[in-house]
Formats: C-alpha cells, structure tokens, sequence
C-alpha cells in the first residue's frame, strides 16, 4: 500500500474546509491526466492518451460526488481551496514522475491512477485519526471509503489493461532491486547507478557529435550524479546499449532513450520502497528516488525543448 511518508502540512478545522481540499486534489488530478492525454496525443501514442482522457472524466465525476456531499452537509458547494500547500506531497511528487514518463502505456497509466488514490486514502485515514471533531473525522472516513472504492475500480480496468498488452510491461528490461539489508541496498543501488551512468555517457557522447552541445551538458550532469553514487563500472548489456546508440542519427531518439534508462533506475527505487519491511533500506530507496527524479525531470524538459 502506498504510505505518506511525512505528516501532511494541513490543519483542517472544519467539514467545508475538508470538502474544499478534497475538490481541489480531484481537480488537479483532471487537469494532470488532461496534460498527460495531450502529451500522449503529441507522441501519438493514442492509446495512452485515450486511457487518460477516460481518467479525467472520472475525476469530473469525483468532483460531482464530494460537491453533492457538500450540499447535503452543509448547504453550500465546497469553498475554493485558499492555500495549496495543504496537498499531499506525495501525490504532487507522483504526478511529477508520470509527466517526465518515458515508459507510459495504458497500464502504467492506469497505475498511476490507482497509487494516487491509495495515497488520497492514506491521506484522508490520516485526517480522521487526527481529527477530534466528529463531523470532520466522519466525512474523511467517507472521502478514504471513496478513495479505496476508486482504487478497486481502476484496478480492475488495470488488470484488463494487462490482458490486451499481453503482459508486455512485465517483459522489460527495468532494473529490480530486492535488498533486504541497507548493506545490501547500497551494493545493489551502486551497480545499477553505474550502468546507468555509463549508458548516459554514450548518449552525451553522441549528442555532442550531433552538435547538441547543451542538450549534451544536460545529460553528462545526470551521469555525474549516477557515477557519484555507483561503482564506474560497465557490463554487457550496457554494451550492447552504446552499440545501439551509435546508430542513432537524431537527438529526440537518443534524449528518449536517455529519459527511458533514467526511469528504470528511478522506478527501481520506487519499487523497493513499496515492497521493503526495513526502515533503513525504506529510507534510502527513498532519498535515490528523490535524487533520481531529477534527473527525470531534467531529460523531460530537453524532450519538451526538442519536441
């Protein structure tokens, strides 16, 4: 189950003031799939963007849901949210990895949705554990109620995503980590972080000879990060990957390619810090998918730039 990992910045006092955070972390969950469909539509990658243009009208209809409640509860729609820090840092930080996503399809998509709504639920359980008045604790059990309900709806068109992908996501080449000790975590991370840097290397390399100097200095930034955290050493498949890339004439294959391996090695953080029992391994898988992310955010910025 996704976990907050920090006490959310919020003191709700009242059941309208409740009901207006929940509206706004609908709506900004409508306006980030409607960005993502656009996104998808430019790559043309029309399946994804389909799966997230569905996505935003069952967000609409979420906020259709939570202004009913309001005016049952309160006779009045939800007021405008005032301060958006009060949001979830965890779920701003999950939209952030799927826009500089280079691994989009329609079930990844569909897991992004349903983390989001195990976060809003482990949000919301939090608000009614800490609340002390009654009214406000019962609508945030039925904003959590609601949340886990949502979450096993997209589940299920989660699974009959994976049965018409033919279970091809599951056929990547992502690094997986399976550290149950942080010694272990950081041998693991180590190896991982080196051959990413050294793929990172060759396409700097020949972004350099394509005469993309800046987009060049860009990505040589992300292999000194991964080089700083690894070992500076290689194998073979990260040598089958420079010989691949040597053939690319074109920087937008090369930055996608390059976006591509930072995502493996950020969700391999991800994914450990989903699975692992060990609050030290939890913390440092943690603080590399920070680290990590910017590097995701930095090739995502060049890919906007070229596209």
């Amino acid at each position: 189950m996704k976990r907050l990992s920090e006490e959310p910045n919020v003191q709700l006092r009242d059941v309208p003031q409740l009901l207006g955070l929940a509206t706004a972390m609908e709506e900004t969950a409508a306006q980030r799939y409607q960005r993502l469909a656009a996104r998808m539509e430019r790559l043309n990658e029309r399946e994804v963007a389909g799966t997230f243009s569905a996505l935003v009208e069952e967000q609409r209809d979420h906020v259709e849901e939570i202004a009913r409640r309001s005016s049952l509860s309160t006779g009045a729609p939800p007021p405008a949210l005032a301060d958006p820090r009060g949001l979830p840092s965890e779920i701003s930080r999950s939209w952030d990895e799927a826009e500089a996503s280079a691994l989009l399809t329609p079930y990844r998509a569909l897991g992004i949705a349903v983390d989001n709504e195990m976060l809003a639920f482990a949000f919301y359980s939090y608000v009614a554990a800490q609340s002390n008045d009654a009214t406000v604790r019962a609508t945030a059990e039925w904003l959590a109620g609601k949340a886990l309900d949502h979450a096993a709806l997209l589940r299920e068109e989660r699974r009959r995503a994976y049965r018409r992908e033919g279970g091809r996501h599951a056929r990547d080449e992502r690094p997986m980590l399976d550290a149950s000790s942080l010694p272990e975590f950081v041998r693991q991370s180590r190896r991982l972080e080196s051959r990413a840097a050294v793929f990172h290397r060759r396409v700097a390399s020949r972004l350099a000879a394509l005469g993309e100097a800046a987009a060049s200095k860009t990505i040589i930034e992300v292999a000194e990060r991964e080089r700083a955290a690894g070992l500076d050493a290689a194998d073979g498949t990260v040598e089958a990957a420079r010989a691949e890339l040597a053939q690319a004439a074109k920087p937008l294959p090369l930055l996608r390619a390059a976006l591509a391996e930072a995502e493996r090695l950020h969700q391999a953080y991800l994914d450990l810090a989903d699975r692992t029992r060990d609050e030290q391994v939890l913390a440092a898988a943690q603080r590399a998918a920070d680290r990590t992310l910017q590097s995701l955010v930095a090739i995502a910025a060049l890919l906007q730039a070229f596209g």
